[in-house]
């Protein structure tokens, strides 16, 4: 095996990886936030709210992830809209990825007993801060694990932004492997380096318990 195809073009691994990080960060972070209020409208008392979530939830779960990055990047200059092909793939994967987030989410929030909600009303305490001081904590264990299963596979599903015309880890490497007809070697890094980026994700997820775990 020869390991200097991996050396010699470090360069282009270390940039690839980087714009795979910035792809998985920004649809991590953008996902969850569109998820919590999703998550909520799901079970609102107001019937037109909880029929768009529920539509959305349904429609991005039921769409094939490529088919909507296609959609952002070649179906939106029909429309006059044209974007950079990082900002498409943020697009196209944040949207499905907001669908599945908002489920995890909205479980998490029906784990908490019912006397919480019940408590907070009486004591006229706004939902708002309801939420972000009493009910959030106590979900987040129920929300944790599964939603960070999920963002794992989404920050492996970041190689599909390479069929948008973004250069991310995955392309790279078949365009590596293409010029130098070195596959083992080349898979074997990128195998390593998604495996160092996932524990880096799965890290977090341990602090982030610990830190909910002190709380009780």
């Amino acid at each position: 095996m020869d390991w200097t195809v991996v050396t010699s073009n470090a360069p282009l691994f270390v940039s690839a990886t980087l714009n795979t990080v910035a792809i998985a960060a920004a649809t991590i972070v953008l996902s969850v936030v569109i998820a919590f209020p999703l998550a909520i409208m799901r079970d609102s008392r107001f019937g037109f709210l909880r029929w768009v979530s529920a539509g959305y939830s349904w429609t991005t779960r039921a769409m094939p992830t490529l088919s909507l990055l296609f959609l952002a990047y070649y179906g939106l200059p029909q429309f006059g809209i044209y974007l950079d092909p990082v900002v498409a793939a943020i697009t196209g994967l944040t949207v499905i990825a907001a669908g599945y987030n908002m489920e995890y989410i909205r479980v998490g929030l029906q784990a908490v007993p019912a006397g919480q909600y019940e408590a907070c009303r009486a004591l006229g305490i706004p939902l708002s801060i309801a939420l972000r001081r009493l009910i959030v904590p106590q979900a987040m264990r129920t929300i944790l694990p599964p939603l960070t299963s999920n963002l794992t596979l989404l920050l492996k599903g970041s190689a599909l932004a390479s069929l948008v015309a973004v250069t991310e880890l995955s392309g790279q490497a078949m365009a590596l492997i293409s010029y130098t007809y070195k596959p083992i070697e080349i898979l074997i890094a990128v195998a390593l380096i998604y495996l160092c980026l996932n524990g880096v994700l799965v890290g977090v997820q341990r602090l982030v318990e610990q830190r909910y775990r002190l709380q009780d």
